[in-house]
């Protein structure tokens, strides 16, 4: 796997990265996640700490994520019971 160099910028400050190439584009998105969030929380809150800007918006981008993939899941789950209930219904007949 091909390893890349890269530099992000976060809360306005850069931090250089090795990645897999393949990793690349979901972690600038990431990073774009991270900071439109810190804009956000910015704008509604009282926050002015770099340190609480960046450890909400962690918080905020995490549960965003974590929600997404329990939700996937439940999906997935739905559909399992439900060609499980179709196999059993078919057994019936």
């Amino acid at each position: 796997m091909e390893e890349r160099s890269i530099r992000v910028e976060l809360a306005g400050r850069a931090y250089p990265l090795t990645i897999q190439a393949s990793e690349e584009e979901n972690v600038q998105r990431a990073v774009e996640e991270i900071n439109e969030s810190i804009t956000r929380l910015k704008a509604n809150y009282p926050l002015t700490d770099k340190q609480d800007l960046l450890a909400m918006a962690a918080l905020e981008v995490t549960v965003r994520a974590l929600n997404s993939t329990a939700t996937r899941r439940e999906a997935e789950a739905d559909a399992t019971v439900g060609a499980i209930e179709q196999l059993l219904a078919d057994l019936h007949d």
